[in-house]
Formats: C-alpha cells, sequence, structure tokens
C-alpha cells in the first residue's frame, strides 16, 4: 500500500510483559496524542512484520496524509511525551515513510476530524477520539531533574527493555516535567545485541545455522553503522560460534563483538576475523592474541553505549538490582560499574532493589536501604520515583570514586 505525503507509526511494544492488544494501542495513542498536528491525517493500524528479527515483536499505529512540515513537526511532539514514549519499542520507536510503506497488511480506521473524532474507517478501536494534551515543558530548567534509566534485566520476569519502560512510566507521572532518558544495559551476556543497537542505532539480522546433529538454529545478530557484527553466544557451541562467524551474508565485515558472557569463549577466530570477546569472568588462561581481545562485559558495553555522554547530561542515574543477601548485599558487578561511573561524574544514584521473594527497597547516594511496602514492581518504582521528588534539588555528593570490581579471575 501507497501512503501520501508524511506518515509517522508509533511502534508499540507487543511483548508478554506489557500484555496489550491493538485495541489498548490505540486507546494510549488517541489519549497522548494531541490534536494539534493530526487534523485531517488518516489512521492505519498494523502488525509490524519488517523487523522479524528484532527482539521485541511491534504493532503500529499510523498517522498518515500529513504535509511533510505538519508530520516532522507532530514527530518532534510526540517525542516529548513520556508516556507514550513508555509504550513504544526501544528500538525505533516511531517509523517514517520509507518503512511505513513495507508493512501489511494494514486496516483502515478512517481520518481525524476537526474535534478529534475518527470516522469513515472500516474498523474500530477504542475511544475513537483524539484527546490528548501538550507535552508538558520545563519553564525554568535548572529546576527540572535530568534523569538517565539505566536497569539490567530481572531475569525470568523483565528484559532490560521491559525495566525500562515501567520505570519511564513511573518516572512520567511522578516527575512529568523531567527530562527523561533510558539506556538499556547488559553485562556482556544476553542482552547485549539490544544494548549495543539499539544505542547505536544499529540493525537486527536474522540467518540459519547449521548445529552438530544436522537440525538448522535461527541466530540473531546485530550489525552496528561502523559495521561491526554484535554476536551473543552463551546459547551456541563452538562449532556453532565458527558458523556464526562466517556466514556467508556477513562477507566483508572484519570486526565482531561476541557476548559470551557465562558461556564458551573461543579460543580463537577464522581467519580474516577480528573479535572482541566479552565475558562475565574470564580466566586468566584466556589470553589475547592478534585477532582476539578478551574484556570485561559491563565496562566494554557502557563504552560501546557512550554511557558517560549520556550520564555526563544527566543529574540522576536509576540503577535496577537484585539483593543477594538478608543483609542488603548489593555486591554485583553491574550495579557496581554502574555506580563507579555515575560517582566518577559526580552524579546522584537512585538504586531500586529487589529480593526474589518480592519485596523492594530504595536507596537514594549513600543513604541506607529503605524498605518499600509493596509487592508490585510498578507501585516501588511510583515509591522511588516519589523519594526523588521530594529530595531537595542539591549538589551530588562529594566522594572519591571506588576503584571498579576486577572481574577477571585467575585459574592457578
Amino acid at each position: 500500500m501507497e501512503y501520501s505525503k508524511f506518515s509517522l507509526g508509533l511502534r508499540f511494544a507487543m511483548t508478554s510483559d506489557s500484555n496489550l492488544t491493538p485495541n489498548d494501542c490505540w486507546n494510549i495513542a488517541f489519549s497522548e496524542v494531541p490534536i494539534t498536528h493530526v487534523v485531517g491525517s488518516t489512521l492505519f493500524g498494523t502488525w509490524d512484520d519488517v523487523g522479524d528479527a528484532e527482539s521485541e515483536k511491534a504493532y503500529i499505529c499510523m498517522f498518515s496524509n500529513l504535509p511533510l512540515k505538519v508530520g516532522k513537526a507532530l514527530f518532534a511532539q510526540l517525542q516529548q511525551k513520556p508516556v507514550l514514549l513508555s509504550y513504544l519499542t526501544i528500538y525505533h520507536p516511531f517509523i517514517q515513510n520509507n518503512r511505513v510503506e513495507k508493512c501489511s497488511p494494514v486496516e483502515y480506521l478512517g481520518s481525524v476530524q476537526p474535534g478529534g473524532s475518527v470516522s469513515g474507517g472500516e474498523i474500530a478501536y477504542g475511544a475513537m477520539q483524539i484527546s490528548g494534551t501538550l507535552p508538558e515543558i520545563c519553564e525554568k530548567p535548572g529546576q527540572c531533574r535530568r534523569i538517565l534509566i539505566a536497569p539490567d534485566a530481572w531475569e525470568g520476569k523483565f528484559t532490560s527493555a521491559d525495566a525500562a519502560r515501567h520505570m519511564l512510566r513511573s518516572a512520567s507521572h511522578m516527575l512529568p516535567k523531567a527530562c527523561l532518558r533510558t539506556q538499556l544495559i547488559a553485562d556482556g551476556g544476553q542482552g547485549t545485541i539490544d544494548a549495543l543497537v539499539c544505542s547505536n542505532n544499529g540493525r537486527y539480522l536474522k540467518a540459519a545455522i547449521r548445529t552438530e546433529n544436522g537440525e538448522t538454529k535461527s541466530l540473531q545478530y546485530g550489525i552496528l553503522p561502523n559495521r561491526t557484527v554484535v554476536i551473543e553466544s552463551e546459547s551456541l557451541t563452538k562449532e556453532e560460534l565458527t558458523l556464526a562467524l562466517t556466514l556467508p551474508q556477513n562477507k566483508g565485515f572484519t570486526e565482531y563483538v561476541v557476548a559470551a558472557g557465562t558461556g564458551v569463549l573461543p579460543d580463537d577466530v577464522p581467519d580474516g576475523r577480528y573479535a572482541t570477546v566479552l565475558g562475565k569472568r574470564i580466566p586468566a588462561s584466556q589470553r589475547n592474541n592478534i585477532r582476539v581481545e578478551y574484556r570485561n562485559g559491563i565496562e566494554t558495553v557502557l563504552e560501546l553505549c557512550e554511557f558517560n555522554l549520556y550520564l555526563s547530561r544527566a543529574d540522576w542515574l536509576i540503577v535496577l538490582t537484585r539483593l543477594l543477601d538478608e543483609e542488603g548485599l548489593m555486591k554485583d558487578p553491574t550495579t557496581d560499574a554502574l555506580l563507579f561511573h555515575c560517582r566518577l561524574l559526580h552524579k546522584h544514584a537512585a538504586i531500586l532493589a529487589f529480593t526474589d521473594d518480592g519485596h523492594f527497597f530504595a536507596k537514594i547516594d549513600e543513604t541506607p536501604l529503605v524498605p518499600i511496602e509493596t509487592s508490585s514492581f510498578d507501585e516501588a518504582a511510583d515509591a522511588l520515583f516519589l523519594i526523588i521528588k521530594n529530595t531537595p534539588i542539591l549538589p551530588p555528593p562529594l566522594f572519591p570514586p571506588a576503584e571498579p570490581v576486577e572481574t577477571v579471575i585467575s585459574d592457578m
């Protein structure tokens, strides 16, 4: 289907965590999109069948038939709607004409009338009435908090993208005028492709590799703008990793990031390939050579994501971590690395900590852990941002940064 003039698609994350339906997506769009730039636009809904290699399935709410200048103004407006953003995919939350045109089939909902109603379509979803308000703008930038939300995955419950959306939604409700940004975090294992591709505007691809028993295995990988290929190898054998490093469609690509996590670490890579291998704990027996460099997972991910650049523009860093014992121990390498960078750049840190049995705690800078009386992650996140809201805007505490935890271990 061809779309006239300018088209803007809102890509809703249809993950098992969000549990959204197309009806939910349109209701959110109707309640969040202001009428300012959408009168006369035609509305279409479609499942995103273009990005099948991506980690998150998406449903698209599409606003079409807009003059280019009006469409660009709408795009700028929606980028300042954090509640809306908290339901969209982290990777390409918005798409425009060139990708919209590849989506099919579509459902036609009708066109937006001057009063905000939608009529004339072949199908109806939700309220069918545009009722969103204009973005809340901070009139005094020095009095509005700048917050970087950088949660790691909650294994068995959330991906880092899910956690980021939940915390972004809480922050936008509690601090509607704050400047909010999310950053996916990974420690060199699962989630590394998402962290690097989303941070660097890379792209997702899929390929089929043959396993040792002759079966075909689907492999998701990423390619960054600098032509670096990113592979997660925790679920691969050494033989399968070798195949992944020599995919025919990647002929001419020589630089690789292999996120091995706790999986098998390659001793070498094929001729003509150069790999940075990321591990959670790298034995001293794994020696660098001309083709392979072994590096700490979380620190390398932060470096490749330009984490310090975004942290330097924030006042607060938001961290999600698991408590390791009843005494409140948080000796987690990922959390330690994030707090190290936070202290290095003299930023405030707010930690939302949880236990496996469903208890939550908040920690602000160097204050002790405070229990949060809820078993709901969303309510716990609300409580954390309420604490931040009630914390006076003060310079962050000055203390020397702790040394980063060494993750290379000796096998002697």
